[in-house]
């Protein structure tokens, strides 16, 4: 998943970042360290393709410990209720906030 510009410099440089991902990936031997699968495998007409996910959802903590080799759906379900807290978060703060603009929730 992209990176939003206003949350780039919470992520390390792009060749330190490099290197942890390599290192985690090679910790998990290439294979998603929730359901198994094996990177860049194909599965019903898809390759799956590991990401480095950060388990608390921080990416200023980047310790081995904090961080999983997931396949894209094991990452979306880790995810899930981290979104839904937020988007739920979001959608209360536009609905008391009485600086919105009207037209907002067209956009």
């Amino acid at each position: 998943m992209p990176i939003k510009k206003e949350n780039r410099d919470r992520y390390p440089p792009r060749t330190e970042w490099l290197n942890i991902r390599s290192r985690i990936l090679k910790r998990a031997n290439h294979h998603c360290e929730f359901c198994g699968v094996k990177n860049y495998t194909i599965r019903k007409n898809a390759r799956m393709v590991l990401a480095v996910a950060h388990l608390d959802q921080k990416p200023e903590n980047n310790h081995s410990s904090n961080l999983a080799a997931l396949c894209q759906k094991c990452h979306l379900a880790h995810d899930q209720p981290f979104r839904m807290y937020h988007s739920r978060q979001t959608i209360f703060e536009r609905r008391h906030s009485h600086t919105h603009d009207l037209f907002e929730y067209f956009k």
